[in-house]
């Protein structure tokens, strides 16, 4: 072969790789979200351990883990009724790789009683979906040695009618719920706010407090329940009370979502959210759910928006009129 055809090879092996790379640019690419998750996926979790949330965020995390291939980490921040994980989330990238899971309390309840919290929950997050939703549940210590409502006011009124009652947190369902409640029995409280259920239920079983109003879950199987505060009893625990048999109208219920940074992209939101509505709807899932007294919710990213507009509405006049000066 003659040096002219050399270079000719050359030349052309040149030109058909350059109409190669031109080909592949032009070729449908993969978006970020048909890719994600890419790597490990951290879900922050704001109350003390052993509590509803916990147990509803660690099962979806499984699930995620499974049907992505990707770990879902469940990393624990509790403090500042929620609001040390929910700011830490709030301040993390917005990649789709920063998740994080909460309450009522800090996302609709504590704006209300601090002008500035460190973060907006509509400017500074993305919804992404309802977990779920359970009552709240009054229990007692079992040094008073009361079985319901009715002898729980009587014990009150022969120890001057005042009892140190434990809650979730300052801002929290768990606080007002048990506010109205001493409100409708015409009870003092002296309020003392946990990280979560899971440190309440040990003082009272310990002595340390006489009434507590956390959302059912695990962690308060082992108290004595007086009353769920719902409209009809909980199969988890049919044998229990509502407080509206007990003759007090009061009903408080706890609900969990789990939210992204502002900036996340909408298709990984998306994606995510149809992974976790689908598991959400499981019969198995909503069995195991049940046991612990959550009703699992899911839907669409709105449906979270929608419910924080409606708890707005319906709370924010008792929570300015409580406002947060039951706490300590």
């Amino acid at each position: 072969m003659s040096g002219w055809s050399i270079r000719l090879g050359i030349a052309g092996r040149r030109i058909v790789a350059t109409a190669g790379l031109a080909v592949a640019a032009l070729a449908p690419q993969p978006s970020p979200a048909e890719e994600w998750p890419a790597a490990a996926v951290t879900v922050t979790q704001t109350f003390a351990p052993g509590g509803t949330m916990d147990f509803a965020i660690r099962a979806v995390a499984q699930a995620m883990t499974e049907t992505f291939n990707r770990p879902f980490i469940v990393e624990t921040k509790a403090g500042g009724s929620g609001l040390v994980g929910v700011l830490a989330v709030a301040k993390a990238a917005p990649d789709g790789y920063s998740f994080v899971v909460t309450a009522i309390g800090p996302m609709v309840f504590r704006p209300f009683l601090e002008k500035d919290i460190g973060f907006d929950a509509d400017k500074d997050f993305e919804p992404v979906i309802l977990i779920g939703a359970t009552p709240n549940v009054v229990v007692a210590a079992p040094k008073l040695g009361v079985s319901n409502i009715a002898e729980l006011k009587a014990w009150a009124a022969n120890h001057g009618n005042k009892l140190n009652i434990g809650t979730p947190g300052i801002g929290t369902m768990g606080q007002y719920c048990g506010v109205l409640l001493l409100e409708k029995l015409g009870i003092e409280g002296n309020f003392i706010n946990y990280r979560g259920a899971t440190p309440l239920v040990q003082d009272l079983l310990g002595g340390q407090i006489e009434l507590g109003t956390p959302a059912f879950g695990p962690s308060v199987m082992s108290a004595k329940m007086l009353a769920i505060t719902a409209d009809q009893r909980l199969e988890a625990a049919p044998s229990i009370p509502t407080l509206k048999e007990a003759g007090i109208d009061v009903t408080c219920g706890t609900w969990n979502a789990i939210y992204a940074p502002r900036g996340t992209p909408k298709a990984i939101i998306a994606k995510l959210n149809a992974a976790i509505d689908a598991y959400l709807q499981k019969p198995a899932t909503r069995k195991a759910f049940s046991d612990v007294g959550l009703t699992p919710w899911g839907g669409p990213p709105d449906r979270v928006t929608a419910r924080m507009a409606e708890d707005r509405k319906t709370w924010g006049a008792i929570i300015r009129r409580l406002g947060a000066s039951n706490s300590k």
